[in-house]
């Protein structure tokens, strides 16, 4: 195949390709695979002219062919070559042979997050700025269910903490949850395990991460019954006073579970958990298809890429080439809302997120929940200080869950206010204990009740 050739078969696979990857493609009914368009193909000096043959359209509507988000899409599939469609006496294809001089403008290489510069809407946060203004993801609705990837220091950690920090400003843990996977045991340090969003310990290993997700699809599936039984079918829907958190699970890298049951368990939340309040970011630094398979793909429809190493990899996340030839830190190119964006996210830097774990841990010293004030009480008065959740659950039960006072129990233990669990001679577990700076912040509270 010569040169000449070789151009325009490869802008009229991209043509398809995106044709695919929107469902306008129909299914032969016999043969297996899909019905194509035909088109002849001119070859200009500053383009290329599709002639699309009317009477093989691939059952594509005539309308269809004419959407702008459509053609933008081609021109992020085809690297910024300017794509329009024309309806004259037939539907033609014309295809710049440059990419778009506009492409060409470059982001800001640095956009640091900002806590107070957030956009509005519950559970929406900035994904990260274009040329045209902010990008934004709505983790509760249209993009609950995230893959992400790209190599090592690319950024797709840096996004992952982006979107957990500005969640935990603008939403207390009543409102919002995360549970989070991180067997580089690097990504999500200290800072992290102090926020009192944590739906459970950070999962460091292998063992407790595949723990965590079934633990995860077990809450997924406890929802289900609850919202059953009040007869609701979102969890937005919920009766006041019962209102159910957004619980986000972040896996920083989807390779730790490729082929295992946990996987199968991960494609089962983000298939199912939309009504439930449940979302999912899945990342890898490893995309491949023997860890991202087509199934997986299908189930998280967002696809956002950083730099990847080739285009075999940025097929695997976005199902098209492009991500290769990212050329910084934090350049993405996003599939979101219809249109393909390059998008330069924002970087976190640590101070930001000490100073929200700050803020967060001053908030909660300022005042204990009533119930979180006679759980220490309870402890101290009758159980010698030792905070044990069986034993706490059985008093206090109708008042808060066992799951809630197990999480409450982790959380103040990586704080310091408990003690590490401790076991007796024999090994049986004696729970773990309040400590000095627990029972002061408790202490206001008791003086107002005695006197």
């Amino acid at each position: 195949m010569d040169a000449i050739h070789g151009e325009i078969v490869g802008y009229w696979r991209g043509i398809v390709a995106t044709l695919h990857q929107r469902g306008l493609l129909r299914d032969r009914s016999r043969q297996g695979g899909k019905v194509l368009p035909q088109a002849d193909a001119i070859l200009l000096p500053d383009r290329c002219i599709f002639a699309l043959d009317l009477h093989r359209l691939g059952g594509i509507p005539r309308e269809a062919w004419l959407s702008p988000e459509l053609w933008a899409q081609w021109r992020a599939t085809l690297q910024g070559r300017r794509v329009i469609v024309s309806d004259g006496a037939g539907l033609f294809i014309q295809v710049g042979r440059r990419p778009d001089k506009r492409t060409a403008k470059r982001l800001p290489q640095v956009i640091p997050l900002d806590l107070e510069a957030m956009p509005e809407g519950a559970y929406t946060v900035t994904l990260g700025y274009t040329k045209a203004g902010a990008v934004t993801l709505d983790l509760a609705e249209t993009h609950r269910a995230i893959l992400t990837g790209g190599t090592s220091g690319s950024g797709k950690t840096n996004l992952m903490q982006s979107i957990v920090l500005q969640l935990a400003a603008r939403h207390s843990p009543d409102e919002f949850q995360v549970a989070i996977v991180d067997t580089k045991e690097v990504d999500f340090g200290r800072d992290y395990e102090g926020l009192p969003h944590l739906y459970a310990s950070i999962a460091h290993n292998l063992q407790s991460a595949a723990e965590l997700v079934e633990q995860v699809e077990a809450e997924r599936l406890r929802r289900q019954a609850v919202m059953a039984k009040a007869g609701v079918v979102d969890w937005r829907e919920m009766p006041e006073g019962a209102g159910l958190p957004l619980l986000l699970l972040i896996v920083d890298e989807a390779a730790d579970f490729a082929r295992t049951p946990a996987m199968e368990t991960l494609v089962n939340i983000a298939r199912k958990g939309r009504a439930m309040g449940i979302s999912l970011i899945l990342g890898t630094q490893s995309p491949s298809s023997k860890v991202i398979d087509p199934q997986v793909r299908a189930n998280l429809p967002t696809a956002i890429a950083f730099q990847t190493r080739t285009d075999v990899e940025s097929r695997v996340i976005l199902g098209c080439k492009g991500a290769e030839e990212l050329n910084r830190p934090g350049l993405a190119l996003a599939f979101v809302d219809g249109k393909w964006q390059t998008v330069q996210t924002l970087r976190v830097d640590r101070e930001v997120a000490q100073a929200l774990a700050g803020q967060v841990a001053a908030l909660e010293r300022a005042a204990l929940g009533e119930v979180e004030t006679d759980l220490v009480r309870y402890a101290v008065q009758n159980l010698g200080g030792a905070f044990v959740v069986n034993q706490l659950y059985e008093q206090f039960a109708g008042q808060i869950s066992k799951r809630r006072l197990t999480t409450l129990a982790q959380q103040w233990e990586s704080r310091g206010w408990l003690t590490a669990e401790r076991r007796d001679a024999n090994g049986h577990r004696q729970g773990r204990q309040v400590t000095l700076e627990l029972l002061a912040l408790a202490s206001p509270v008791y003086d107002s009740q005695d006197r």
